[in-house]
């Protein structure tokens, strides 16, 4: 008998906040799941957690107690909307539980346990270059950094994948482009990004898509109502519907 495909991990980071990661994460997460796919979106962003109040998920675990052996991966599985399954950190704690070796070990073999369960995994990490951030990076099969035109974001974002490349240089890299006017300014910006990277670092990353800037965005956070629910037609959730088509090797026109 024929073992059923494992999931295909993917970690989504930044190397600075206030680039729409976890939104990325939960919308990314949420048309793949409306796509009829069985998707887990994982928040490791713990203390400064975000998807709780974007999918208005209550959890009565969180990955906390799963890192600590205080309750299984299975009790700590929530329902998001649209059949999406969340893994919360817990909202409005404040706190950074700082991860040690054994129980990223527990939390890696706690994840297994989630092979034949999901046909996506989305772990959608702190900011930074912190060890909890990388160590949960290192979960993942491919890692995809979120970066938007400012300087200090391309630059962090580059510190990301230094990081990443110098510990694991066979990990995969993506790169998603948030907040773009246009088609031109992304590519523009990926186009520098990968030249640098690749000069230096001597890194492929694969570019992954980028999403238009566009106030119905704020909006949605505001109403704490997911932008795939909230304006599935708008712009951003265009762009991001492509990116969904690249991660499983479709055609994103």
């Amino acid at each position: 008998m024929e073992k059923a495909p494992r999931p295909k991990v993917y970690a989504i980071t930044s190397g600075k906040g206030g680039v729409g990661k976890t939104s990325i994460a939960v919308n990314l997460s949420l048309t793949l799941s409306l796509a009829g796919m069985k998707v887990l979106l994982i928040d490791a962003d713990m203390g400064l957690s975000n998807v709780d109040v974007m999918t208005g998920v209550k959890a009565s675990k969180t990955i906390e107690e799963v890192l600590r052996g205080d309750a299984s991966i299975f009790d700590a599985l929530a329902e998001g909307p649209e059949n999406l399954t969340i893994l919360s950190a817990g909202s409005g704690r404040g706190i950074t539980h700082e991860i040690v070796s054994d129980e990223s070990e527990h939390f890696r073999r706690e994840l297994l346990k989630l092979e034949k369960a999901f046909d996506l995994i989305f772990i959608d990490t702190g900011s930074g270059i912190s060890a909890n951030v990388v160590d949960f990076i290192f979960m993942a099969e491919e890692v995809i950094v979120v970066m938007t035109p400012e300087p200090t974001a391309f630059s962090d974002a580059y510190a990301m994948v230094k990081v990443v490349t110098l510990e694991k240089p066979e990990m995969r890299v993506g790169v998603i482009v948030n907040m773009v006017h246009n088609n031109e300014e992304a590519e523009k910006i990926i186009e520098k990004f990968g030249e640098i990277v690749k000069r230096f670092l001597d890194k492929q990353i694969t570019f992954r898509g980028y999403v238009m800037r566009d106030s119905v965005v704020s909006e949605a956070i505001m109403r704490q109502t997911p932008l795939a629910l909230y304006a599935e037609k708008s712009l951003p959730m265009q762009s991001l519907r492509k990116i969904a088509r690249n991660l499983l090797g479709l055609n994103s026109k």
